[in-house]
């Protein structure tokens, strides 16, 4: 991507909202508007150097999008699980806390049906599919349950969710990810090199 006519603006440290990279950069632009004789400065939109998109900041520094929570899970088989735990993290990049808790909460169902269980079971026979054929880490049924207790809030209830649970939830949701996938991924990477 060719961004034209970007200029050296003041350096800013910041995780990209999109790619989830740490960096400080300075390629951008200034807003600015000519208000009653003089300059107004209203944002800037920095250029990510790993994945080439925008960011804006405005003036009290709130970032849009917001950093990426959380961290790639490595060796899902899955790409729709894949998927929905970045449209999880996206969502929570954006402020949409209340979808970002209730695609992990879909992520449960879709976890369940990938390991084997039966499409269109309730979701609470979901987290005892996980927890009786041992996905869930020995004392993780409590935080498993929290995902399937707060995703049934947001989809049912009209209060929405805020950042704080929606951290909780997806750092739980990645927790898991971890323990199906990623674990068991590296011993056989480590198997596999002797």
């Amino acid at each position: 991507m060719n961004w034209q006519n970007t200029g050296n603006i003041a350096s800013k440290k910041y995780k990209c909202g999109y790619c989830g990279s740490p960096l400080a950069s300075q390629k951008g632009y200034t807003a600015t508007n000519y208000v009653n004789g003089s300059t107004r400065t209203y944002g800037w939109i920095y250029i990510c150097h790993s994945c080439e998109q925008p960011t804006f900041f405005d003036i009290n520094q709130k970032q849009t999008p917001g950093p990426l929570i959380g961290n790639k899970v490595k060796h899902i088989p899955n790409t729709d699980i894949e998927n929905l735990f970045n449209e999880a993290k996206s969502c929570y990049s954006i402020g949409a806390y209340t979808s970002s808790v209730m695609c992990c909460r879909k992520l449960l169902m879709n976890i369940s049906v990938s390991e084997g269980a039966k499409e269109g079971a309730g979701f609470a026979e979901y987290v005892n599919y996980l927890n009786d054929n041992n996905y869930i880490p020995p004392n993780g049924k409590k935080w498993v349950d929290s995902i399937r207790k707060l995703g049934n809030e947001a989809n049912h209830k009209i209060k929405f969710k805020t950042p704080k649970e929606a951290e909780r939830i997806l750092n739980f949701t990645e927790m898991l990810l971890r323990f199906i996938y990623e674990l068991p991924g590296i011993m056989e990477d480590t198997e596999l090199e002797t």
